[in-house]
């Protein structure tokens, strides 16, 4: 078995090519530009595999250039599919879109089949690529992945749990955040690579799945289990800045559908996973 890996270097695509390999799996990175049509359909004419997982997207959602977005998350997803469709049709293809195109209304524990309302260009353009993949599943089969929030080592400071666990690490005094009361579903990104992994080998995975824990914290519990953690506490301060006015107090994802096609399967405690960034082991 050879599987196919877009983004094998980012964040996520390490710990997936590392759970490929303790599968027994050969992990084939595939590195040409999405946005390069031509590219993409030479690396994937020349480059032997028999399964995908797509990971490579513009993911952060603070980015100003909107139409980065595009260019890579929907119409690289495009030039990526036509191009397996072209040279090795009936491929599976992992396509990991975002829980960011529930939306902001979306509340409590989200199942697959919610209204789906982006609300920036992110979520937007990933709304657009689960739809546009649609058009090529009469000649791949086609599994697309809603993930909720996940962190890890490695995972860069603009995201929230690496920031705070940045600050706890650095001894710092005091920490600035948005909303504390809100309650979230944090996930550990080796859990979140041993369900693509589990998804890209299953006999007969779902077309559509949350990879989510099933389990919301507050922001709050994060910070108690860093200061049990690391001994010390931090100062918080609300900054009126990072203040989302119209947070939903609970939003998390409803695990069951991929729990119940990966019955081996199961997240990490959010406990652990803090303990392993606090630790900063790789």
């Amino acid at each position: 078995m050879r599987v196919a890996v877009t983004g094998a270097t980012g964040f996520t695509g390490r710990f997936v090519a590392e759970a490929l390999t303790q599968r027994g799996v050969d992990c084939v990175p595939l590195q040409a530009d999405l946005a390069d049509r031509e590219a993409v359909q030479a690396e994937v004419a020349t480059t032997a595999f028999n399964r995908v997982i797509h990971l490579a997207a513009k993911a952060f959602v603070g980015v100003a250039s909107w139409e980065a977005f595009y260019a890579v998350n929907q119409l690289g997803t495009f030039h990526l599919l036509d191009a397996i469709a072209r040279h090795r049709p009936g491929t599976r293809c992992i396509l990991a879109s975002s829980a960011q195109v529930y939306g902001s209304i979306a509340e409590g524990l989200v199942a697959e089949g919610a209204i789906t309302r982006p609300a920036n260009h992110y979520a937007v353009s990933k709304l657009a690529m689960e739809q546009g993949a649609t058009l090529w599943r009469d000649q791949l089969e086609i599994v697309i992945t809603r993930p909720f929030n996940y962190t890890g080592v490695g995972q860069a400071t603009e995201y929230l749990i690496p920031k705070i666990v940045d600050h706890f690490r650095r001894r710092a005094e005091v920490i600035e955040l948005g909303n504390l009361f809100v309650r979230r579903d944090f996930g550990d990104v080796r859990s979140v690579a041993d369900a693509y992994v589990g998804l890209v080998l299953a006999d007969d995975p779902p077309a559509l799945v949350n990879v989510a824990t099933g389990v919301v914290h507050s922001i709050d519990d994060v910070l108690t289990a860093l200061a049990d953690i690391s001994g010390r506490k931090v100062d918080v301060r609300i900054n009126p800045r990072f203040v989302r006015a119209n947070d939903v107090p609970i939003l998390g994802g409803d695990a069951s559908r991929l729990q119940q096609a990966l019955p081996g399967w199961a997240p990490m405690a959010l406990a652990d996973t803090l303990a392993w960034m606090y630790a900063g082991e790789a």
